[in-house]
């Protein structure tokens, strides 16, 4: 039971608002899941007395704080949603009735119990020493260092990685697209239909009508024949290859020759071409703070285990790769 005990505690404390599901027959009555005016009860007092075990009280405020301990920062948001936090308690609840009953049976004495106690007690040291709310822990100065890098950090991050932020290169065109049968979105016109269609578009164009218009009325993409064929501040590598190596030559404002792509006959007007431009550092510092801060965590957390590892003597022997110390020798068999 244990082993499916614990994950469902788990997930309850990560919802947000749970299904409630109906009470079981057999669940006595301080545990019967809330209706609707239970889920609408205000939070007790921290000292209201919630159940007894034999003579023991369990007050409200033991659950607040076993709650802390297993949902962390999740525990008030828990408490703030009166269904769920009834669904926990009842969890907490028969947490509490199984371990009196483990108590009684002596299991502390078993085996297992001991087994499992030492390895509980080893996520305990690590999860105390790590707390970020423990006064002096080294993950509360990493937080506080991680969060916080100088404005020469900042820079130096920037600079690094320059190509991130600059603006790309991009360009704004309209087109009509004529589709081919058997190619992506064809409407089934064949090579020589297709033709005809785009020297009909063509003599429209002569006669003084605009792109823009035509492409409402002939364009098979769906994705700028509304707009009139326009496309804004695409940046390349976005459409086809020669989709885009006609943008790079045609003069701006005209419309060119039909370009083929896998997609069809385009007819092209260029509305503009946009250098890339290297960023400005005063411009996207703020988003380069924010988008350092998860490498400097992460650098930050791998020099304080390097250190512990310091601190204890430790050594690999395993012959991991990044080991730090050579595996022991296997002795040679006589």
């Amino acid at each position: 039971m244990l082993k499916t005990f614990f994950p469902l505690i788990a997930l309850t404390l990560v919802a947000q608002a749970p299904t409630p599901t109906p009470p079981s027959p057999m669940s006595p009555k301080p545990f019967a899941m809330p209706g609707k005016a239970a889920a609408m009860a205000p939070e007790p007092p921290e000292s209201e007395v919630i159940a007894y075990l034999g003579k023991k009280k369990i007050t409200y405020g033991d659950f607040t704080k076993w709650l802390k301990v297993m949902a962390g920062p999740r525990a008030e948001m828990v408490r703030k949603n009166p269904a769920n936090r009834a669904q926990v308690q009842k969890q907490y609840l028969e947490l509490q009735i199984l371990a009196a009953k483990g108590r009684k049976d002596k299991l502390q004495t078993t085996p297992e119990f001991k087994t499992l106690l030492a390895a509980l007690e080893q996520q305990c040291y690590a999860r105390v020493l790590m707390d970020e709310d423990r006064p002096g822990s080294p993950t509360q100065k990493l937080k506080a260092k991680a969060e916080n890098p100088t404005e020469e950090e900042v820079r130096a991050y920037f600079t690094a990685n320059s190509e991130r932020y600059a603006t790309q290169e991009k360009f704004t065109a309209r087109h009509i697209l004529v589709s081919l049968k058997g190619m992506p979105g064809g409407k089934g016109l064949t090579e020589e239909e297709a033709m005809a269609r785009l020297g009909k578009i063509q003599e429209e164009l002569k006669a003084g009508k605009k792109l823009e218009d035509l492409a409402k009325e002939f364009s098979d993409d769906p994705g700028s024949k509304d707009k009139g064929g326009l496309y804004t501040d695409v940046p390349y590598g976005r459409f086809a290859k020669e989709f885009e190596e006609a943008v790079r030559k045609q003069e701006i404002g005209q419309v060119g020759e039909p370009v083929k792509t896998t997609f069809g006959y385009h007819l092209i007007q260029v509305v503009a071409r946009h250098p890339k431009e290297p960023a400005d550092f005063e411009k996207v510092k703020d988003t380069v703070r924010k988008q350092m801060i998860p490498e400097r965590q992460e650098k930050l957390k791998q020099e304080v285990m390097d250190q512990a590892k310091k601190d204890v003597g430790y050594r690999e022997v395993s012959g991991l790769p990044d080991s730090p110390e050579k595996p022991l020798a296997t002795p040679k068999a006589p």
